[in-house]
């Protein structure tokens, strides 16, 4: 893609034998740098991935929750009605894996997973640059 870049940067360049004027190959020049820009932005999102300590602690974190918080559900037998002591833990499991499963269709908008997703045709991009 930096190839075509330079090359559409080059062919920028060519309009001044063809008579353009400075102020036109000038905006041209400035949307080829936003076309750069742009496109390395989607790189750099393409590439970030969450950090594998962060994902492990919520995976830690999901799966030992209900664990830890056991004996305290267990022990509001009595102050709250018996549906409510088994609704909460469910409630916030059902959060924390739904969180979860949010920042993976999230991490990655390229997978084509999701309804969300992006999705381009690099080799028709490509066709249409050359």
């Amino acid at each position: 893609m930096y190839q075509l870049f330079s090359r559409l940067s080059l062919m920028t360049n060519e309009l001044r034998d063809y008579g353009v004027q400075s102020g036109e190959i000038s905006r041209a020049s400035q949307y080829v740098s936003k076309m750069i820009i742009a496109f390395d932005n989607m790189k750099i999102i393409h590439n970030y991935r969450t950090p594998i300590t962060l994902r492990t602690y919520s995976k830690v974190f999901i799966y030992i929750f209900p664990i830890i918080y056991g004996p305290y559900f267990a022990s509001t037998v009595g102050d709250y009605s018996a549906s409510l002591e088994y609704v909460m833990p469910v409630l916030y499991s059902f959060i924390l894996v739904s969180l979860d499963n949010i920042q993976d269709h999230l991490e990655n908008p390229f997978d084509d997973v999701g309804e969300d997703d992006i999705s381009i045709d690099a080799e028709e991009t490509t066709q249409l640059l050359d």
